[in-house]
């Protein structure tokens, strides 16, 4: 085995031992799963880069590369459309993982050399891949010697492997078009290896699993691997993508095809959808699908969004009373194809009034002349389309049902909510209440190019509310212990720190906010370990950087705001410009840090395979306020010193 990173400017000799050049770039040709090298990229001198063929290449297992042809037996190789060069085209670039279904960044290569033939065979994520190539690699391995550390490799076959796309370049040859990759004006897409059938790695993934990639990519990017993938499949994608995703990558189609995605949607997924867009480009892609398709989507968005009508579907199973068991039958063999379930039936007098359920078991099991009548169970549990849909999650959990009728005030059968629809709503409910009890939005979907000024308020809110509880317990401990302070004799005899200000000054001034600091920065790391907590039972911490960043910009905004708003509490209480600018600057940076310790401490204990008993505020709690509170008499005396004058 061989990486890239250890070819790459490699010298070349010839059969005669003459230096050609070294290395610039391998082109491998995507013609099959594991993707054959075709020609090296060589830099000689005077000469500019040159392609040399591999049937001319001795070998790439020992350096330096050896040519099997003298420098003047040398023949020039020209780029074929199916293939690529590896450190231009896939080296620092996104692919998607289709094995662990998630979109990663290449650090390195490996390839392959088998007699003659060699090959790329995988990718190298790891972060040892990145220390090869910055030539730091034996540094780390040395210390791993000598100490417990040891860089664990992470390397992809490449079968599990699919760029986003691929496309013809301007040259002529193949490029591939990865997540940030933009295709040029005259590039054209090579339909073969389009991700619209199965024949590539994606379309046979799970849907899910194909919207957890999706989720990792940019909207941009989400949108084009959505565009590429066949109705079907890419309903159901669409359908198991996470809130708030769903309307904005069916806003990247165009419209024709948004709104053939929408009639491969059962109608409460697409009104679903459709609710989060404007009303006026809801009704364009409406009017776009057949009345038939269209109908029951705008029936569905008259109701509340968090009401039983909101989240129902209307398509469910109603028979007439006199119906007999065959044919009822008949009917489900006709029909199922389009029902979202078919375990319940329900039944119906002529005025579509609620009158009975018949279970999938009692019609399989009866026999075929008998009648709806005389097998349904009159006594229905049922919701009303204005129920609120935590009430129909305790419905359907506390009578343990697959779903659940809805009718109006007549008692009229307009539709059905599935026990998967409850799923969603337990989901939605877990992570509202879980969100006010840590003063945080845990599902903000807002990523780092798109900074959610709303989530950034409220935080900051409670914020005040503790630094409005640590004010009144200073001013306390300001008046109840002064005397005390002043009849300390080293204090009292103690030169001044900085320009009016004395020793006894500072040192009451920082004991009385201490108690502030613990609870405003106790408050920032509780927010920031709710945010981890959530992201690490959804997400099982795959989306660290992007959570870090966002703390990162959160707790920098709540650290600027708390610092002006301390820095004035701190000259009500002490009149002191100097503690008040060493104080405010002080908490700033102490919420920062206590931000990023909320964000990292149990991301880094998950990754250590640590129970998850020790991932808990009782005791990361107590470690955040050791890191603040050191940080703020490390940061607060090195800035009462910088101002002495």
């Amino acid at each position: 085995m061989i990486f890239l990173s250890t070819l790459l400017r490699q010298s070349i000799y010839d059969r005669e031992n003459r230096r050609v050049g070294s290395v610039r770039d391998v082109c491998v040709s995507l013609d099959e799963t594991f993707p054959v090298i075709t020609a090296l990229m060589v830099h000689g001198s005077g000469n500019g880069d040159t392609f040399i063929p591999w049937t001319q290449v001795e070998s790439i297992e020992e350096l330096p590369v050896r040519l099997a042809v003298s420098q003047d037996q040398i023949r020039t190789y020209e780029l074929r459309d199916n293939e690529i060069l590896l450190r231009r085209d896939i080296l620092d670039k996104q692919i998607v993982d289709t094995q662990g279904f998630r979109v990663v960044k290449v650090n390195d290569l490996k390839l392959a050399q088998i007699k003659k033939t060699a090959r790329l065979v995988g990718v190298d994520i790891s972060l040892s891949g990145l220390l090869r190539r910055l030539g730091v690699q034996p540094v780390v391995d040395a210390l791993s010697r000598v100490a417990p550390l040891q860089l664990d490799e992470r390397t992809i076959t490449w079968n599990y492997v699919e760029p986003l796309q691929m496309v013809r370049a301007s040259s002529g040859q193949m490029a591939p078009a990865l997540a940030g990759a933009a295709v040029g004006a005259g590039a054209t897409v090579i339909p073969q290896v389009q991700l619209n059938v199965s024949h590539t790695k994606l379309a046979d993934l799970h849907p899910a699993d194909v919207a957890d990639i999706l989720e990792q990519l940019d909207l941009e990017d989400a949108g084009a691997m959505l565009d590429r993938l066949d109705p079907e499949m890419a309903a159901d994608t669409l359908n198991e993508v996470e809130y708030p995703l769903q309307s904005e990558l069916l806003s990247e189609l165009n419209p024709e095809r948004a709104s053939d995605l929408l009639e491969h949607l059962a109608p409460d997924d697409a009104a679903d959808i459709l609710a989060d867009m404007s009303r006026g480009e809801a009704e364009r892609l409406l009017s776009l699908m057949p009345a038939s398709e269209a109908e029951p989507i705008r029936e569905l968005l008259r109701y509340g969004e968090q009401t039983a009508g909101g989240i129902m579907t209307n398509e469910v199973v109603t028979l007439p009373q006199e119906a007999t068991v065959e044919e009822a039958l008949v009917y489900l063999r006709k029909n199922s194809a389009h029902l979202e379930m078919i375990y319940y039936l329900y039944i119906v007098d002529e005025e579509q009034h609620l009158r009975g359920v018949v279970s999938l078991r009692q019609l399989v099991t009866a026999e075929p002349g008998a009648r709806m009548r005389e097998l349904m169970d009159p006594d229905v549990i049922r919701v009303q389309t204005s129920t609120d849909q935590e009430e129909v999650a305790r419905i359907i959990a506390k009578y343990d049902l697959l779903g659940v009728p809805v009718v109006n005030e007549d008692g009229s059968l307009l539709g059905l909510i599935t026990v998967d629809d409850v799923i969603d709503v337990i989901h939605e409910e877990q992570a509202e209440d879980f969100s006010e009890i840590v003063g945080a939005d845990v599902e903000d979907t807002e990523d780092e190019e798109r900074f959610s000024w709303r989530a950034a308020i409220s935080r900051f809110s409670w914020l005040v509310v503790n630094a409005i509880a640590g004010l009144i317990l200073a001013l306390v401990i300001y008046q109840v212990f002064s005397p005390l302070f002043a009849h300390v004799s080293v204090l009292a005899r103690a030169p001044q720190v900085v320009a009016g200000l004395s020793l006894q000054q500072a040192f009451v001034g920082i004991i009385c906010l201490i108690p502030m600091l613990l609870l405003t920065s106790g408050s920032a790391g509780s927010q920031a370990l709710g945010v981890a907590g959530w992201q690490l039972y959804t997400k099982r911490g795959r989306d660290f950087w992007r959570g870090l960043l966002r703390e990162l910009l959160q707790g920098a905004l709540g650290g600027i705001l708390i610092s002006i708003l301390v820095g004035g509490l701190a000259w009500f209480i002490f009149h002191s410009w100097q503690l008040s600018v060493a104080a405010g600057l002080g908490f700033g940076l102490t919420l920062l840090v206590a931000s990023i310790c909320g964000i990292i401490l149990p991301n880094l204990l998950h990754r250590l395979r640590l129970r998850g008993s020790l991932i808990t505020a009782p005791l990361l709690d107590p470690a955040i306020a050791i890191i603040s509170l050191g940080t703020f008499f490390a940061l607060t005396l090195e800035l009462l010193e910088r101002l002495h004058i």
